[in-house]
């Protein structure tokens, strides 16, 4: 049996440690200062927090969001927009400051490439910043982002997608992630097997669709991986 596997990159990959929060921040900072406004960076944190959950969350297009991060933290001015429209490239200018894989991602990835698994990365979030990330700790597969493919995680074709791509049916894909409604539970109402990588010991939501398997570790995915293979490639009894 063939089986291929479907990565989430935040927080199951690597982090990039609220950079775009950051760059919100600064720039709303900077506006202010040339505006006489006065500035609180931790509740202009909070207003950019906001607003980055609704692209996440919503499918919220960055710029609207970014636009009203502004406008709250920062105040109404025509350099707004100018703002809006550099966010991009200055998030993707600073990403190597921040971007770091989470422990054990690229050897789990050698694990997967010695056990001849195909994989890739589904992930919702904007382009070209996911697949700078994925870019940055070394991947060198696939990387389907939410806006460049018009569908979000956890809607179904979002992960029919990976069948038509790695030519698997769905129940052949395993898919990894760390959010239990949206990597877990998508992906097992889509039909793949869904591994929740709970790292930060939280308890899985009530009512939401359980996982096919839970690991704590990422080495702990290519031995699971790998039973699945040396299962089935057992003869069954007679």
């Amino acid at each position: 049996m063939k089986i291929a596997v479907g990565l989430d990159f935040d927080r199951t990959l690597g982090v990039d440690n609220k950079l775009e929060r950051v760059v919100g921040v600064d720039i709303a900072e900077h506006l202010a200062q040339t505006r006489g406004v006065p500035f609180d960076r931790d509740a202009a944190g909070k207003i950019f927090d906001e607003a980055l959950a609704a692209t996440r969350l919503a499918g919220m297009p960055i710029e609207t969001a970014i636009e009203g991060a502004l406008l709250r933290a920062a105040g109404p001015g025509p350099e707004n927009e100018d703002e809006v429209g550099r966010f991009r490239d200055q998030v993707i200018e600073r990403a190597p400051e921040f971007v770091r894989p989470l422990p054990g991602a690229k050897e789990m990835l050698s694990a997967l490439d010695a056990l001849g698994v195909r994989y890739a990365i589904l992930t919702n979030g904007w382009s070209p910043f996911q697949e700078e990330k994925a870019r940055l700790i070394g991947f060198r597969a696939p990387v389907y982002v939410s806006e460049r493919i018009g569908m979000r995680k956890p809607d179904r074709d979002a992960f029919a997608l990976l069948g038509r791509q790695f030519e698997l049916s769905l129940d052949a894909i395993w898919y990894l992630g760390n959010d239990a409604l949206v990597d877990c539970a998508g992906a097992r109402a889509a039909g793949l097997v869904a591994v929740w990588f709970d790292w930060e010991n939280r308890t899985y939501p009530a009512g939401v669709e359980p996982p096919n398997h839970v690991i704590h570790a990422l080495d702990e995915f290519p031995p699971l991986v790998q039973g699945q293979l040396t299962g089935a490639a057992k003869p069954s009894a007679q």
